[in-house]
Formats: structure tokens, sequence, C-alpha cells
């Protein structure tokens, strides 16, 4: 299927690119992509996708990690990636930025205690239990420092169906992030 989302909003890019190519199919597209440590054919997939959906956004631009596994490019723009069954998310940005993609499911629901609050007012309903948890594991990636508790850290003011938005405070500040439903994913994204 290959790029089903590309856009671009004011200095951020955002891509997601739906994984049915073989791993050929996605070399072909990704030359020079390393990968033999990894026995994973679907770690590889995940791996090849990215590539091929940052190039679809970027051109050729080197991707690496820092010191705390978050991806970096040569070109010192900011990048975040996620991805979900089939689904691989990134985000391009001038400003700090994190992204999260996750398929709406029934396990949510038996997780739940462990990220959600009593004082943040979550319906309970599987799809705005997955937008809080995209939304927190957002925060995390932004936070890029790890050490965080996803239930005493960062709150949940509100999600706003219409405006597809969501307010949450951490550490001290206000973050509006945003989010789209792609199928039966939710997918989560903030540049601060």
């Amino acid at each position: 299927m290959g790029l089903i989302l590309l856009k671009k909003e004011k200095n951020q890019s955002l891509g997601v690119w739906e994984i049915s190519e073989s791993i050929n199919e996605l070399k072909a597209l990704t030359k020079g992509v390393k990968f033999d440590q990894i026995k994973s054919q679907k770690r590889k997939l995940e791996i090849l996708a990215v590539r091929a959906l940052l190039k679809e956004m970027c051109g050729n631009v080197k991707l690496d990690h820092n010191k705390y596994g978050a991806p970096i490019l040569d070109n010192n723009k900011k990048i975040s990636i996620s991805h979900s069954k089939q689904l691989v998310a990134i985000i391009v940005s001038e400003s700090k930025s994190a992204i999260d993609i996750e398929i709406i499911s029934k396990r949510i629901l038996k997780i739940k205690d462990k990220f959600i609050s009593s004082y943040e007012n979550i319906n309970e309903s599987q799809e705005s239990l997955t937008i809080a948890w995209s939304t927190k594991e957002c925060i995390y990636k932004w936070h890029q420092k790890g050490n965080l508790n996803f239930k005493d850290d960062i709150s949940i003011r509100s999600i706003n169906h219409s405006t597809k938005t969501i307010e949450v405070f951490f550490d001290r500040n206000l973050f509006i992030l945003n989010f789209l439903k792609i199928n039966n994913h939710i997918l989560v994204y903030v540049c601060k």
C-alpha cells in the first residue's frame, strides 16, 4: 500500500505508511539499510517502512539515535517515529516533536488503571482510552529522558473529539496535542 497520509502544516510534516510490501519490495525502495542483527521479519519490515516513509517525506537524510534511543536526523530537524501492526508513522519538525500510533483494541481496557488517574475524566470507551494511552506515550517520547509515571506525571485535562485536540499538563506546562483516527488506529502527535 505504501504512503497513506502525508500532511504538511506550519513547520512540521506528518506521514503514515501502511506496510503491505514484502521485505524485498521495501529493500528496493530503501537501498543501503542494514539490519543483519535483527531476526524478526516484522521488525525488518518496520525498519524498511520507516526508511521508505522518511525518504518520501525528506529525501535522503541520515537517521540515527541519541543516547536515550530517540531518533535523530542529520539535517537538524526533529523526528519522532511510531509503529503499530501494519502502520508506521513519522513526524518531522523544526520543533521538538513526538508521535504515537496505536491500534484500538480491548487490551486497553485491561491496563487502563495503570495509566489513568482518578482525577482524569476520561470516557472509558476503547477509542478514548487508546487516545489517552497514545497521548501519554507522546509526552514520554517528547520528554526523551525516561523515568515518567504515566498515571502521576502526565495529566490529561480534556479530549476534544470535534477539534481533534487533547489538553495535557506535564512538568507544570500545558501541552496541546492533536489526534487522528486512521482505520482502526489512533495517531497522536505534538510539536512544542
